[in-house]
């Protein structure tokens, strides 16, 4: 039999549910779900449920006694409902990591084609190294004339997942809207250290390198010679 909690906690349950929205896209944590740009209308759709429950709540107070009798209670078991609403403001569960991605299936992406010039722009201001996305790395690793790549430094920020093949794969997720469509990007360091945990996040500074196959997997990948590795902080936007 199905639990319908009555009409106080289903005003409280909105209540709770618009104060979390609100607290979660008030802070970084709403990165972990969405992309950045859709913090104002969680923002929104936030104080539109806090106001429905506020306004719910008002209303039964103002009732009269008399005719709040005649209201049909549920069951106390309903505030049970309340309890993974109110969980999430104590712990947000955290973004995708590499559990996540070493269970989505394996798919090769569509990869367009780019223009000759003008290559993979300039280093880093101060650095000797350019900073690039994992898909943008992908895109020009795997091209046909990889020359734009030849001899550069270049620097990808991601986390640590396993690789079958040996070495591990520094990965990242994209969105296009929020978690629940996430792909897994991925450029593997075949010669990487056994020493790095699984979700640690790290800075690889290395150079181009051809792409490899993973038997596991079947088909090229982009991959990445490490000169160096550092473990890092994760940064507040972990996806791209």
């Amino acid at each position: 039999m199905s639990v319908r909690p009555d009409r106080p906690t289903q005003h409280v349950l909105l209540v709770l549910l618009g104060a979390v929205v609100l607290v979660i896209a008030g802070t970084d944590r709403h990165l972990a779900y969405v992309r950045p740009g859709f913090r104002p209308f969680l923002l929104g759709a936030g104080a539109v449920v806090l106001g429905l429950g506020l306004l719910g709540l008002a209303a039964l107070a103002r009732r009269q006694a008399g005719a709040a009798a005649h209201e049909h209670a549920g069951p106390a078991v309903g505030w049970l409902l309340a309890a993974p609403v109110a969980v999430v403001l104590v712990v947000a569960p955290p973004a995708l990591g590499a559990y996540s991605a070493d269970r989505q299936p394996a798919a090769p992406v569509a990869l367009p084609a780019l223009p000759a010039s003008p290559g993979i722009g300039a280093d880093d201001p101060g650095t000797d190294h350019r900073t690039m996305t994992l898909l943008s790395y992908a895109i020009w690793s795997q091209q046909a004339d990889t020359s734009a790549m030849a001899g550069r430094q270049i620097r990808l920020v991601g986390f640590v997942s396993p690789r079958q093949a040996g070495g591990w794969y520094v990965t990242r997720f994209r969105i296009n809207c929020c978690a629940a469509d996430a792909t897994v990007l991925r450029v593997a360091v075949p010669a990487g250290s056994a020493e790095l945990a699984p979700d640690q996040w790290v800075e690889v500074i290395g150079t181009f390198t051809d792409p490899v196959v993973d038997p596991a997997v079947g088909y090229p990948q982009p991959a990445i010679d490490a000169g160096s590795v550092r473990a890092v902080n994760p940064p507040a936007e972990t996806y791209e």
